[in-house]
């Protein structure tokens, strides 16, 4: 695992310095407005208030790397140490100026370290893909003041099913946002969701999953059309799960915070997104093992159809 992280940094490090040419060769001029690619959150939680315009496909490409050995509240218990690397796929379509739909698949790998009387294994799968649409009656790009999006999204059960995948996955749940951008021309950016996640059946291991209600932002500061940084951060609060009708007594509530940097390429409509997130807030009803911290990339294009 080491070796992969170390070949995951060199990448970056390639790519960040190939990006880092295109910066150095921007008009140092401010522009008038700011480039519509800059900015963006990179953390795959954060979605703000913003639509697509109508016609318009938008593709980006999300990577999460999730190394879960901190143990938090062990109280001498232990816990099942774990790597996961999630890959999320999010197109959005603008059918009006108004109104996107979203469709988003994904891919989980689980390298789970052994455990009391459990080996080391690896589990790998489809996640349970999401389909929604978000509606915009206030949109900044339209002349508005700020942009407010608020989202419908189900998730459909096309996870990973049986007894070894992972607790109260694959069910039918259903999700719901409001979300909030603001630009200040040319170089301020502001994104901020609050939602909920609602599954709506027994999963994997007998475990039916309870609400989770998130609220997450973003800031970002842009120097040119191709290059910004910003902060972003997520909350999260889940209340316990349920395991054959009984109690898990699992809630949790935890805040990861991070610096996070865009590179635009605006004559090909994309840009690559990375970001680096720590805990800031981990608390945990029964001995959990946490990730410190999480690191995320996004490469984003935009296609007009």
């Amino acid at each position: 695992m080491k070796e992969k992280m170390k070949s995951w940094s060199l990448s970056a490090m390639i790519v960040s310095g190939l990006m880092a040419g295109q910066v150095s060769a921007a008009d140092s001029a401010q522009p008038e407005r700011m480039n519509p690619l800059s900015g963006p959150p990179v953390n795959s939680a954060i979605s703000g208030g913003g639509t697509v315009p109508k016609g318009v496909l938008l593709t980006a490409l999300n990577f999460s790397y999730r190394d879960k050995n901190d143990i938090v509240n062990d109280a001498g218990l232990g816990a099942r140490t774990s790597q996961h690397e999630l890959y999320l796929l999010k197109l959005r379509y603008g059918l009006t100026d108004r109104f996107e739909i979203l469709f988003v698949p994904g891919y989980i790998n689980n390298h789970r370290d052994s455990y009391l009387n459990q080996r080391a294994d690896r589990i790998a799968g489809p996640t349970d893909f999401a389909f929604g649409g978000t509606y915009v009656p206030f949109s900044e790009r339209l002349g508005d003041p700020f942009s407010l999006g608020l989202s419908l999204v189900a998730n459909i059960p096309t996870g990973q099913d049986g007894p070894e995948y992972p607790p109260g996955g694959d069910v039918w749940s259903y999700g719901a946002k409001v979300g909030i951008s603001k630009v200040w021309q040319p170089r301020h950016r502001i994104d901020w969701d609050l939602g909920l996640a609602q599954p709506t059946q027994t999963g994997n291991q007998g475990v039916r999953k309870n609400t989770v209600i998130a609220t997450t932002g973003s800031y970002h500061y842009v120097f040119n059309p191709n290059f910004d940084i910003g902060l972003e951060f997520t909350l999260e609060n889940s209340k316990a799960w349920e395991r054959n009708g009984i109690d898990m007594r699992n809630g949790y509530t935890e805040m990861y915070v991070g610096p996070t940097m865009n590179f635009c390429l605006p004559k090909w409509n994309m840009w690559l997104g990375v970001g680096v997130f720590v805990p800031v807030v981990r608390h945990y009803d029964i001995a959990t093992a946490s990730d410190s911290p999480r690191i995320e990339i996004k490469l984003g294009k935009v296609w007009s159809l």
